[in-house]
């Protein structure tokens, strides 16, 4: 729960004060993309390297090599969920309360999870043949966050490049997150449809190269 207070507090210093940005509730419009994002990166950067780090034990036993990679997300996800709670108290108090369009957030919840565990597959068994791999995708994540629109609302980017944000895949999944919690309504048809493609797609192609190449990981580990 520490990290994303504390991050949405610098955030919040950073962007609505000295920056100002002027975005209404901005300590709830930051973190319910925050969270989001945390969740994302956390895991997919710790799933890069799962199967290297547990080289030993695939050589000595027999394991579900997946089951590695899962145990990573599974366990992002619970700190994610952890770090929910705080989001609610803060919109119980300060922002419109808890609505009922909140109950579609077990939606978000189940797709970015998804999106998250097959871009995790990918990660992973591209590590084990290519170490640099992970080391690229850390420094990548960067970049990538500051061009999410986490902290600054999509409407303050020139019209032109708004076709950058819309290829962003986690421009879906925080807008579908962030909706109920901070306008209190559903996102757009067109949000949660993007959502659910791009999640299906990611975990179908994720699934697919890390099986194919699991047989693999002994020689290499």
């Amino acid at each position: 729960m520490l990290n994303p207070i504390i991050m949405t507090g610098v955030y919040t210093v950073v962007f609505s004060t000295i920056l100002r940005f002027g975005t209404k509730d901005f300590i709830i419009y930051f973190l319910s993309a925050y969270l989001v994002w945390n969740f994302f990166s956390q895991s997919t950067s710790a799933a890069s390297r799962c199967i290297i780090n547990s080289g030993q034990l695939i050589k000595k036993v027999y394991i579900p090599k997946v089951a590695l990679v899962l145990s990573v997300v599974l366990s992002g996800l619970a700190h994610f969920g952890a770090a929910v709670i705080p989001l609610l108290i803060v919109v119980a108090i300060l922002g419109n309360g808890l609505q009922p369009a909140m109950l579609f957030l077990i939606v978000p919840f189940a797709l970015v999870t998804m999106f998250t565990l097959g871009v995790a597959l990918m990660l992973a068994s591209m590590t084990v043949f290519f170490l640099d791999v992970g080391e690229l995708y850390n420094v990548i994540l960067m970049p990538w966050m500051f061009l999410t629109p986490i902290m600054y609302p999509v409407d303050i980017v020139p019209v032109q490049y708004h076709i950058f944000i819309k290829l962003n895949p986690m421009y879906y999944f925080i807008e579908c997150f962030r909706y109920p919690i901070y306008n209190g309504t559903l996102p757009s048809l067109g949000i949660i449809v993007m959502s659910v493609l791009l999640a299906v797609v990611t975990l179908a192609i994720g699934y697919t190269v890390f099986t194919k190449a699991e047989d693999d990981f002994v020689y290499y580990v």
